[in-house]
């Protein structure tokens, strides 16, 4: 059984329904994208998948338990999460802002270990961030702040892993070279990884397992060869195209009719 499920999941804001009665279970050890058009219920699915918006009814399960009935520490040293519009504190230096990571496995009185540090080190270096530490965030350009959001979460060092559209304001280059990252992760560390994209071909090229979702509702899910066809981006994206094989790598590319 999945580590994080949702069942009969109902998530919504003040009046108005996002997702009704859902079902899913990420899969343990894989990477998963969560695709669709924009406001299908991506980006409110993961939030409710990590606890930031509370359901209408049904329950998240992490390890079991619902996520109701685990603290918010206990929550975050297992599943680390980056939103899609993270907000750090005004004159917040990169330094400061990814030892944040390291809190949720900081004692009561916040000791900085040399474990804290090795895993700073980590972060910073796997999204070539180091040499932007003593800069303050609000300096840095939209992809530079990007991925020291990124070298934040990755710092918590979580079993776990949400991203909500994590490749927003990089260049293809760094979107190339993050999804290189998750994937390395993922190999070597075992990392279950759940990333929002946009891209159905950095998606394929890079994801083990994708989501697709329209109107709150999934309605394909399974590896990228079985997903991603012309018709399921019709009914998804309304767009009409072609499917063809990846030269490199043998994943489905989508191509506009």
């Amino acid at each position: 059984m999945s580590r994080l499920r949702a069942e009969g999941l109902s998530l919504g804001y003040d009046d108005r329904a996002v997702i009704t009665d859902l079902d899913v279970s990420v899969l343990d050890g894989k990477i998963t994208a969560i695709v669709g058009a924009n406001a299908c219920g991506k980006s409110t699915l993961l939030r409710g998948l990590a606890r930031l918006l509370k359901p209408r009814r049904g329950a998240v399960y992490l390890d079991d338990r619902t996520l109701n009935e685990l603290s918010t520490l206990d929550v975050a040293k297992v599943l680390g999460l980056l939103p899609q519009t993270p907000v750090a504190p005004d004159g917040i230096t990169v330094a400061d802002l990814v030892s944040r990571g390291r809190y949720p496995h900081q004692g009561w009185f916040r000791r900085w270990t040399d474990r804290d540090h090795e895993a700073v080190t980590r972060a910073l270096a796997a999204t070539d961030t180091a040499d932007l530490i003593d800069r303050p965030l609000r300096a840095l350009s939209g992809g530079q702040r990007q991925r020291v959001w990124v070298a934040m979460a990755l710092a918590q060092d979580t079993d776990l892993l949400l991203l909500d559209e994590p490749t927003t304001f990089l260049d293809i280059n760094h979107q190339v070279e993050l999804l290189r990252l998750l994937r390395r992760l993922n190999a070597e560390s075992g990392k279950t990884i759940v990333a929002v994209l946009h891209d159905l071909n950095l998606a394929s090229r890079f994801c083990d397992h994708i989501i697709a979702m329209a109107g709150g509702a999934v309605v394909a899910e399974g590896p990228p060869g079985a997903v991603i066809t012309a018709e399921l981006v019709e009914k998804v994206f309304g767009l009409s195209c072609v499917v063809v094989p990846d030269p490199v790598a043998g994943t489905p590319i989508v191509v506009p009719a």
